[in-house]
């Protein structure tokens, strides 16, 4: 596939990617009471497990303690003061429950991925493949007359062949070459930043399957991609974000919080 062909490729799955994903996300962020400001923590899933709603995120977003949680299309965010299960690294997971009283209060758009979404384990049918991830970027997100503006940002990358471990996986962020697309205004490329990825932890990276779907004669749609594994942290020196492997995440999420367990953090 030539640079012509993909660039149309790459416009369809970011925009429908983005939309798809929108009301499954959330920027996490914790008030600053010596600066009267909020300070942007890093970004969170809401999930459906065991019959249990959550915010799946790091353990290094989530140990501050009090975080304050947004619903797609609700401007009032609210803050969690619940108990996180949590794992340091090199797990690096945490999880909060989410009841009814939170997640029903106001109206809204937010949605929870079912755990079916979650791949059993991290594989690409092609090097080529694309990945995708939104999340929130300390550096775009401001604060000015007592109004606390997260902005998220989606974002289609690959996967750096001939890295990682068992454990983690490399995907692309270059800031120096990254390309807006089409739709992005020119007053949001002048004011949107992409030289830092903070933020970005906690952002869960979705396997598109769009080669893997279209080259099997399929019609591809982003009810097709799955879950493949979460941003943890950035390398600088290899321009890459490392990705923790969904079967891991699986694996603790079903094994290690105990879904029966669930109830007591609510």
């Amino acid at each position: 596939m030539t640079t012509v062909d993909w660039l149309p490729v790459i416009e369809e799955v970011l925009e429908a990617m983005r939309t798809h994903t929108l009301p499954l996300v959330t920027p996490l962020s914790k008030d600053r009471p010596d600066l009267n400001k909020v300070a942007l923590l890093g970004t969170g899933s809401y999930v459906m497990l065991g019959g249990y709603r959550i915010i799946l995120t790091c353990e290094h977003v989530a140990r501050h303690g009090k975080v304050n949680c947004g619903l797609h299309g609700d401007s009032e965010a609210f803050g969690y003061r619940g108990r996180w299960f949590m794992d340091p690294e090199p797990v690096d997971l945490a999880l909060a429950a989410v009841n009814d009283s939170m997640w029903l209060k106001n109206p809204h758009q937010a949605e929870a991925i079912p755990i079916e979404r979650f791949a059993q384990r991290h594989a690409i049918c092609d090097p080529a493949e694309l990945l995708f991830f939104l999340g929130f970027a300390g550096e775009n997100s401001n604060y000015g007359f007592g109004v606390f503006s997260p902005t998220g940002s989606a974002h289609l990358s690959q996967e750096k062949t001939r890295t990682g471990d068992e454990s983690f996986f490399e995907m692309y962020w270059q800031p120096k070459d990254t390309q807006y697309s089409a739709d992005t205004t020119d007053e949001e490329r002048r004011l949107a930043k992409s030289e830092d990825a903070r933020g970005f932890s906690g952002s869960l990276v979705w396997n598109t399957r769009y080669l893997e779907v279209t080259q099997a004669g399929g019609v591809w749609t982003p009810a097709d991609a799955v879950v493949t594994g979460m941003v943890q942290r950035w390398d600088i020196a290899s321009q890459t974000l490392l990705v923790y492997r969904v079967e891991h995440i699986r694996k603790w999420l079903q094994e290690d919080p105990a879904p029966a367990s669930l109830a007591d953090l609510t």
